[in-house]
């Protein structure tokens, strides 16, 4: 799997410690249609962090800008950046590139590792997300058994690659269109199919 996913995410989901996450060739919505959640911009940090950690990660969500007519307009595209101040190694980065959707009443994100060399990756993994009234930013990564049960039903279209040992979770690539997504994940029951628990950020800049 290429998809490096957000590191403080992959710290904060367990099922993530012995596998990874389902990757998707399509995503929840398409750059045109995905809707832009200005709520999301500004700089956070784990809701989790102690005066006594060593490092600290930071991760900047800005949505991408264009001028049209002489003004700067919003893109649906939504950039972030995750810069980590490690004591032993430096100033480290790593760049993400999502879509956010609305589907029902909930709330989600499509998004890509870009790496750190920045090229553009081919395959998508989602999660869903809430916003506090606070700017407490709470998100939960997709269930890759909820996702690999569907592709054996017969509800999603995808493939699941056995794996050798029972602590590994298998690699999955879902291959359904972007509409026939969406209509998975509305008639799914959200906090089954993202179920664990959420990884917890904390807005200091608006």
């Amino acid at each position: 799997m290429n998809i490096r996913l957000l590191p403080t995410l992959l710290a904060a989901a367990s099922l993530l410690l012995a596998g990874c996450l389902p990757e998707s060739k399509n995503p929840l919505s398409t750059p045109q249609t995905s809707r832009i959640d200005v709520d999301l911009e500004g700089v956070y940090l784990p809701g989790n962090l102690r005066p006594d950690d060593s490092s600290l990660s930071t991760m900047h969500f800005h949505y991408r800008a264009k001028r049209v007519d002489g003004l700067i307009q919003h893109t649906n595209v939504l950039d972030m950046l995750e810069i980590t101040h490690e004591v032993d190694s430096g100033l480290i980065t790593h760049a993400y590139r999502l879509l956010t959707t609305r589907i029902g009443d909930q709330n989600y994100m499509s998004f890509q590792d870009l790496g750190k060399s920045g090229v553009h990756a081919t395959t998508y993994t989602f999660a869903r997300y809430e916003i506090g009234w606070r700017g407490t930013l709470r998100v939960w990564l997709i269930n890759s058994e909820a996702v690999a049960e569907a592709i054996h039903a017969g509800k999603l279209h995808g493939t699941v690659k056995p794996v050798k040992y029972q602590s590994q979770y298998p690699e999955i690539m879902i291959t359904d269109s972007t509409e026939q997504l969406a209509a998975f994940v509305k008639a799914s029951d959200p906090k089954k199919l993202f179920a664990g628990k959420p990884m917890v950020l904390k807005r200091i800049t608006p």
